[in-house]
């Protein structure tokens, strides 16, 4: 049994800690008190995690459930305290900058443990590490059950933070170099199997794939490989006016706070598609299911003491490991998220 500290108690925070409790000695550090059953609380101020690394010190393993703005700066603490760090922070700093002090450390910080990023570089990676891919193409979206919901959506995360996706330029790799285009352009048509035609539009979800383009000496160079949001046809249609004239946020805020949400995983290699369709259960939304449980599967691993690697190791770099990938999915499996094929690029062809 590893001793566990969560770093924030919201929406995902919460889901991670009780996940985790059930086989571990988990601790909440927030600055409101959490009462969670079987899951110590700690009332800590967050908003500068430099100075929690004394109280870091104190655990085997952190997890990171804060808001973007500070997650680098508790990644840059794990590192001080000489702790493993599993993070679902979408910060925008650049997690290699703490590579080397990180190996210095001999600890593994792991970035991007959510849905998607997360799991979409997990198995991306995977077939990276078992197959010569030409072409890898990302598709993930959160949506409304009711597609006759106002704009077939429903909130699961931020407002703020979801603007900031769709207004954010879009790095992807195209012919092997890493290029720039528009949020919300490259609109296509998708059939998913149960579900009928979504929509689908380049955002801003490859991060640490991009490094892709230029891989080590002897490593294939991929040719082409982009992610894509997806979302109930007519969306972009939508949204758009809304963005131009500075009310989406309170638009979505007021009309798509209610409702049961669904998640569409579609990831493509080359002719081969992996799917996965999740919906809301025992009070969870789909979106907090795919995001959170996924970072308690990669921060379970970690906690079991099999962590191979030391530095920063994205989740594509973890999915090398074969025991490391099919544990983290059959973890998965076992809460109800399950692909198909159940195991895609498990071994090599």
């Amino acid at each position: 049994m590893a001793r566990i500290i969560v770093l924030g108690s919201g929406r995902q925070g919460r889901i991670i800690a009780n996940d985790l409790a059930g086989d571990h000695d988990v601790t909440v550090a927030d600055v409101a008190a959490v009462n969670l059953p079987g899951v110590r609380s700690m009332q800590r101020d967050l908003s500068r995690p430099l100075e929690l690394v004394g109280t870091l010190h104190e655990y085997d393993v952190v997890v990171g459930a804060l808001p973007a703005r500070l997650g680098f700066a508790a990644a840059q603490a794990a590192v001080k305290a000489k702790r493993h760090y599993v993070d679902l922070s979408y910060y925008i700093e650049d997690a290699a900058q703490l590579h080397g002090a990180a190996q210095a450390a001999g600890v593994a910080i792991v970035p991007d443990c959510g849905l998607a990023p997360g799991l979409s570089n997990l198995i991306a990676g995977r077939a990276l590490a078992t197959r010569k891919p030409k072409e890898i193409d990302i598709q993930v979206g959160g949506f409304a059950a009711d597609p006759k919901k106002p704009y077939g959506y429903v909130i699961t995360w931020s407002p703020e933070d979801l603007l900031d996706e769709y207004l954010r330029p879009a790095r992807l790799i195209r012919d092997g170099k890493v290029v720039e285009v528009p949020a919300l352009s490259g609109l296509e048509i998708i059939k998913i199997p149960g579900l009928g035609d979504v929509e689908a539009f380049f955002t801003d979800g490859l991060r640490t794939l991009l490094s892709e383009a230029n891989p080590p000496v002897g490593v294939p160079r991929i040719k082409n490989m982009t992610e894509k949001t997806m979302r109930w046809s007519g969306h972009v249609k939508a949204v758009k006016p809304l963005i131009a004239n500075g009310t989406l946020v309170k638009e979505l805020a007021e009309k798509c706070r209610e409702g049961a949400d669904l998640v569409v995983f579609r990831l493509q290699v080359d002719g081969d598609v992996v799917t996965m369709v999740d919906r809301a259960r025992d009070g969870m939304s789909a979106m907090a299911r795919t995001t959170a449980l996924t970072c308690a599967a990669f921060a379970r691993w970690v906690a079991a003491g099999k962590m191979q690697f030391a530095g920063v190791v994205p989740p594509e770099k973890l999915a090398t490991d074969h025991a490391a990938y099919q544990f983290i999915l059959d973890t998965l499996r076992v809460c109800g998220i399950a692909f198909d094929p159940p195991y895609p690029f498990l071994r090599p062809q």
